[in-house]
């Protein structure tokens, strides 16, 4: 008798506990599909068994009968062993990759997280995915990028001038690479993106037309 009672203690907590777990697990089910980002879930067999009304709204809800994720949603990693169900049912504790959808006149990228999906014994029965949208930034890396490839080609376009320049102390020519003599002017047009004005110094006013000169240091005294 002591033993029959036994028993029926424990078949009864079992029960309890298992029913336990069912409602936690729905509880958690029903927290994860009032999430605005979208969630689905999907079978052991490719099929997607439950999603939520974000995910339908990108991807479109089929009103017939469970669809198989790679016809639903096909992408790069479908039929690969880095299908995120494929790398679940193999051990992985979660798996991260990237997929892309067109909507909205746009094509939106999202972080795809894949976690185990376990039934009433504890067993992973298929995957739960959501999907993060990470449209607005892939669009600044690809500013980013394009900011990058402007700044390398202003960056090359700049010519710098360094190390010792071969230059006659008395009409002030520069040799170049070549051996030829150069007017300092023209050495430096070729060799830098810096232009000239032209005009005199004072010294040279003085030398080359005095009495101009001359007259315009009257005029400021």
């Amino acid at each position: 008798m002591r033993l029959f009672i036994l028993l029926a203690c424990c078949l009864v907590y079992i029960l309890w506990f298992k029913n336990k777990i069912i409602k936690e697990k729905e509880s958690q089910i029903k927290n994860i599909f009032n999430n605005v980002i979208p969630v689905c879930i999907t079978n052991n067999d490719f099929e997607i068994v439950k999603a939520n009304n974000a995910y339908w709204s990108i991807w479109g809800k089929q009103e017939h009968g469970n669809v198989k994720c790679y016809d639903h949603r096909p992408g790069d990693f479908c039929h690969t062993d880095n299908c995120p169900l494929i790398r679940i049912k193999n051990g992985d504790k979660e798996f991260n990759c990237e997929s892309k959808k067109e909507y909205g006149n746009e094509v939106h990228h999202f972080i795809v997280t894949a976690r185990p999906f376990y039934d009433s014994n504890q067993e992973v029965s298929g995957v739960i995915e959501s999907f993060q949208d990470i449209t607005a930034l892939k669009k600044l890396e690809k500013e980013k990028e394009h900011l990058i490839a402007c700044l390398r080609e202003s960056l090359a376009n700049v010519k710098l001038l360094s190390g010792f320049l071969p230059i006659c102390a008395s009409c002030k020519k520069i040799r170049d690479d070549k051996g030829y003599w150069n007017q300092i002017e023209a050495y430096l047009r070729d060799h830098s993106d810096a232009k000239f004005s032209h005009g005199l110094c004072p010294d040279c006013t003085r030398d080359l037309y005095p009495a101009f000169h001359a007259k315009m240091s009257a005029k400021k005294r």
